[in-house]
């Protein structure tokens, strides 16, 4: 599955235009919906029932395609301002009004009405995927076209119970998040960690080629980000890079 996702980021990289000044990097922006498992009630003298922990995995009814939804992808310099690959998914996301939170947020399901396809139903542009990514247009970009007010945080309730779900929010980059900008312009990894996204993976590490003390990883794991490499796709991550490294 993650090896699936990061070969949409580095779909995404291809589509960056090369520039001498900078690397040509793919990121996708994934939501897992995890449902809660296991409920531990202690009763006090009034007799109400107190939620003490809860256990989140993933629904065993569900397949992939259900519990984990691309929200959103982006690529090196797809929107105005010389922008990042990790940075366009923040900011599509941001302009779809949906808000990564934290990774302990959770949400009860209020909506007595059933669809009877018990499915979690999908963000608002969750079919924006390459350069069609789909926002409200707030993000500044001219291919944005996105018209659609459904209500991102919805869940059909299969049951007639109501049904508590947590959202983890999870970044595939084909190289490391980047710990210094020579523009000036705020990191990507500064931008993670801000966002409350807790899971990034990654392709490779960020090559010295314009940067040489390269210090992402460090930071997001200092922070409590999880960050994972993917194994056995660097050469291909490295690939659309051939302009500014020697490959």
């Amino acid at each position: 599955m993650h090896f699936h996702f990061m070969k949409l980021a580095i779909e995404q990289a291809n589509l960056s235009i090369p520039v001498p000044s900078g690397y040509c990097v793919g990121a996708v922006l994934v939501q897992e919906t995890l449902r809660e498992t296991n409920t531990v009630r202690h009763s006090n003298n009034d007799s109400t029932d107190d939620i003490s922990s809860q256990e989140f995995e993933e629904d065993k009814d569900e397949g992939y395609a259900d519990r984990f939804r691309v929200v959103v992808t982006g690529y090196s310099r797809e929107l105005p301002g010389n922008t990042h690959a990790e940075e366009c998914c923040l900011l599509k996301l941001a302009a779809l009004g949906a808000d990564t939170g934290s990774r302990d947020d959770y949400f009860e399901d209020d909506n007595d009405e059933d669809d009877g396809e018990g499915e979690v139903a999908p963000l608002a542009g969750t079919a924006a995927t390459g350069a069609a990514a789909a926002c409200n247009g707030g993000c500044g970009s001219e291919r944005c076209n996105n018209s659609n007010g459904t209500d991102n945080n919805q869940i059909s309730n299969r049951s007639g119970r109501k049904l508590k779900s947590r959202r983890k929010w999870i970044m595939y980059s084909t190289m490391e998040p980047c710990s210094t900008r020579l523009s000036g312009n705020r990191s990507c990894s500064d931008r993670l960690i801000a966002s409350g996204i807790r899971q990034v993976y990654v392709g490779v590490r960020e090559p010295d080629h314009f940067v040489k003390t390269v210090v992402g990883v460090e930071n997001m794991v200092e922070k409590g980000i999880e960050v994972i490499h993917i194994p056995g796709l660097e050469d291909e991550c490295l690939a659309p890079n051939r302009h500014v490294l020697d490959l």
